[in-house]
């Protein structure tokens, strides 16, 4: 499975977002297209160590945590990341495809 993933980010996630529009809305969330894509962009410098928060989990939850991490299971609807505000954080480029392009 890891390679499935591994395999749909490197080759087609990007073409998919290059296909978003900039102000699309999801059916759950308050996040528009680019700052979902945004939002993802920091995920990924935080999941390669390039961004680093101070642990905000339980250390004794760390290995559930990752075992769901792991797992095909979904994240529930408006799953809200302890350190972000309540709303979505404004878009730092002026476009989508500056945005799709700082994933890279």
């Amino acid at each position: 499975m890891h390679q499935d993933k591994l395999s749909f980010l490197s080759t087609l996630f990007v073409p998919l977002l290059n296909n978003l529009q900039a102000d699309a809305v999801g059916k759950w969330g308050k996040m528009s297209g680019q700052q979902m894509v945004e939002h993802v962009a920091g995920f990924f410098r935080v999941s390669t160590g390039k961004i680093v928060f101070p642990l905000v989990t339980p250390v004794e939850h760390l290995p559930k945590f990752k075992e769901f991490l792991y797992s095909e299971k979904e994240f529930r609807e408006n799953t809200k990341a302890p350190m972000l505000p309540e709303d979505p954080l404004p878009v730092r480029f002026a476009t989508m495809q500056k945005a799709v392009a700082d994933l890279d």
